[in-house]
């Protein structure tokens, strides 16, 4: 198992961390995932003028906004408002507001409350990609982390990649906001330990996600069954497959 080479892996679209390509995972239905077809990001309102001219030269047409509508309106997604970039835009927020949530002891218990509850926008992205014009399709929330997260290793394991690199996918995201959880760390030095403390409890690390494709299994029969019970229909999950990866006859 290996994460693909780094230089192709993380793209360095300034303004932005954890912008990463999702090509280059060996698939069981052959072959690997295909380069420059998805891409997971973290808060696109964060790129420069050179960082949106690097998301249009990886060849994005196709944006998918995971944030809430009030994280959207502090922080305006660039590619929202029709233009010349020629991008689609769509805006489905993994979580609604409206709902309480919890307070868990665990990140994988978060995750395992926002699939359960929130299969229906879940399922809302899915279709979106499965029916994305040519181009590469990307999706983001603020960090790329938990909301992405979670839709990357969906994706990946309808591509048929294995899930110790689907967990490896996710645990990188350590390495790519690593500068920016330093710095918080030293802005208050007084509240480094506090800090400290839920930067641990929120780490992604590879444990957290295979502990959630587990409880998949056990709930739902897999993450894809998952998706099938959300609503996700057969020839959506072909048209998502067929985008990420060459099916070999």
């Amino acid at each position: 198992m290996a994460i693909g080479e780094e230089r192709a892996r993380v793209l360095g679209w300034e303004g932005c961390l954890n912008v990463r390509d999702l090509g280059g995972y060996a698939s069981c239905y052959g072959g690997e995932t295909r380069w420059g077809a998805v891409i997971r990001a973290d808060n696109l309102a964060r790129l420069t003028e050179a960082g949106r001219r690097d998301l249009l030269a990886h060849g994005v047409r196709t944006v998918i906004d995971l944030r809430m509508p009030e994280e959207v309106r502090l922080h305006p997604n660039p590619f929202a408002k029709e233009g010349e970039h020629g991008v689609r835009y769509h805006n489905i927020s993994f979580l609604d507001p409206a709902v309480p949530k919890e307070d868990f002891t665990t990140l994988a218990n978060d995750y395992k409350w926002m699939l359960d509850t929130f299969s229906a926008s879940v399922a809302e992205v899915m279709r979106v990609i499965a029916s994305a014009p040519e181009g590469a399709v990307l999706f983001h929330c603020m960090g790329g982390k938990d909301r992405t997260g979670l839709i990357s290793a969906l994706l990946l394991e309808v591509a048929g990649v294995d899930r110790e690199t689907i967990a490896a996918d996710y645990a990188l995201t350590q390495e790519c906001l690593r500068p920016e959880w330093e710095a918080w760390l030293e802005s208050e030095p007084d509240k480094r330990e506090e800090r400290e403390r839920e930067l641990a409890k929120y780490m992604p690390t590879k444990e957290v996600m295979l502990e959630v494709l587990e409880y998949l299994d056990e709930r739902y029969g897999g993450p894809i069954e998952y998706l099938r019970r959300a609503g996700v229909s057969e020839e959506e999950l072909e048209r998502i497959r067929a985008r990420l990866v060459p099916i070999e006859d």
